[in-house]
C-alpha cells in the first residue's frame, strides 16, 4: 500500500493493530477500487501468512449458490447435490475467509453468518453435524451499513458484530490523499508487468505527468490509476511517462490513436484543463523555446505544436504569461524508483 499521507498512514496503523490483536471478525470499508482486498491480504499476510486465503465476492453470487459456497452441502441436500460438498468456511482453515461486499450479502443468509460469528460453527446445507469455524473473517464493504440497516438492508446485529475495529480506506479523491498520487503511480509504474517485452522499457514519469494525475478526480479511486498508468506504458513510445499518454477515459466512441490528436476528443475535462495549463506553463518557463518546452513536457515538438493550436494558446495572451512552473522540484523526469 503506497502512500505517506495522514489517511494511508492511519490505515496501515489499524491494519497492523488489528493484525497484532485477536479481533475476529474484521470489517473494511471504503469505495470501490481503494484497496479493500489489499488490505484484508495485509492483515492476513501479518497475522497467519503460511494459512490458505480465501476470497468470496458476496454480491456474484446468487442466494443459493453463496450459501452452498460457503458452507458447504452434503449429498443430497438439493437436486443435483450428488456428492458432499466443502464449504469456503471449511477450506480456510485456521487462515482468512475474506467476504467481499457483505452488503449484498441476502438477509437469511446474514442471519447464518451471524450465528457463525457469535457461535464459532456452523453447518453444511443439509447437515445436522456442527463444525468448527477457525478462520479470521474479514468482510467489507463499499457501501454506508448503517444507512444500509436503516433501510432494512442490512442486520443491526450483524452490523455491530461486525463493527469492532474498522479499517476505513480513505477515496483517493480525498483532499488528504492527494499527495499520494505520485508515489502511487510511480509504484504501478515499477509493478507493472503489462510491456516487460519492450526493448525500451518505461522507467519514469514527467514531473508534468506527475501533476496532471494529481488534478484529476479518480472516481475510480487506486484501481482507476493503476488502469491509467498500465495504459500510459502501452502508448508511450520513450522511457518515460508524458502528458501525451495520459489518457483517462479510452472509451470514447472511436478507437485510441497510437499518437496525440489534435481533435480534442477526450471527455475527461479535468484532465484538459490540466493540461492546457501544464502546457502553458512550461512553455512559459521556458521562454516559449518549444524545443525545450517539449522536452520539459516529455512530448514531441509536433505533438507541442498540435497540443498549442488545439489549446489555442499564444504568448500574449492573457493567463499564460505569469504563470510558472515551481522552482522546487527538478524539470526532468521524476525516476520510477521513488519510496512506495
Amino acid at each position: 500500500m503506497a502512500g505517506r499521507s495522514p489517511a494511508i498512514e492511519q490505515t496501515l496503523r489499524m491494519i497492523k493493530l488489528v493484525a497484532a490483536s485477536r479481533c475476529n471478525p474484521i470489517l473494511i470499508v471504503g469505495d470501490t477500487g481503494t484497496g479493500k482486498e489489499v488490505a484484508a491480504r495485509a492483515v492476513h499476510t501479518l497475522r497467519h501468512r503460511d494459512q490458505p486465503f480465501v476470497a468470496v465476492n458476496c454480491a456474484a453470487l446468487t442466494a443459493t449458490l453463496l450459501e452452498s459456497e460457503l458452507f458447504g452441502h452434503v449429498k443430497g441436500a438439493f437436486t443435483g447435490a450428488d456428492r458432499d460438498k466443502t464449504g469456503l468456511l471449511e477450506t480456510a482453515e485456521t487462515g482468512t475467509i475474506f467476504l467481499d461486499e457483505i452488503s449484498e450479502m441476502p438477509l437469511e443468509l446474514q442471519a447464518k453468518l451471524l450465528r457463525i460469528l457469535q457461535e464459532r460453527s456452523f453447518r453444511k446445507v443439509g447437515g445436522v453435524k456442527d463444525i468448527e469455524c477457525r478462520a479470521t473473517i474479514i468482510a467489507s464493504s463499499n457501501r454506508d451499513l448503517k444507512k444500509e440497516v436503516r433501510e432494512k438492508r442490512f442486520r443491526e446485529d450483524l452490523y455491530y458484530r461486525l463493527n469492532i475495529c474498522p479499517i476505513l480506506m480513505a477515496p483517493l479523491r480525498s483532499p488528504e490523499r492527494r499527495q499520494d498520487i505520485p508515489l502511487l503511480a510511480q509504484h504501478f509504474l515499477k509493478t507493472s508487468n503489462i510491456c516487460s517485452h519492450r526493448p525500451t522499457p518505461v522507467v519514469s514519469i514527467t514531473r508534468l505527468a506527475l501533476e496532471a494525475l494529481s488534478r484529476h478526480s479518480w472516481p475510480g479511486n487506486v484501481r482507476e490509476l493503476r488502469n491509467v498508468i498500465e495504459r500510459a506504458i502501452m502508448f508511450e513510445t520513450t522511457d518515460k511517462i508524458g502528458l501525451s499518454s495520459i489518457i483517462i477515459d479510452p472509451i470514447d466512441g472511436e478507437p485510441l490513436p497510437l499518437a496525440p490528436s489534435t481533435d480534442a476528443r477526450r471527455k475527461d475535462f479535468s484532465l484538459e484543463k490540466a493540461e492546457r495549463e501544464l502546457i502553458a506553463r512550461a512553455l512559459h518557463e521556458t521562454g516559449w523555446q518549444k524545443t525545450q518546452a517539449a522536452a520539459l513536457l516529455g512530448i514531441t515538438r509536433a505533438t507541442l505544436y498540435a497540443k498549442v493550436k488545439q489549446y489555442n494558446l499564444q504568448k500574449d495572451k492573457p493567463g499564460v504569461e505569469g504563470v510558472s512552473l515551481p522552482a522546487s522540484e527538478p524539470a526532468e523526469a521524476l525516476s520510477s524508483s521513488a519510496p512506495c
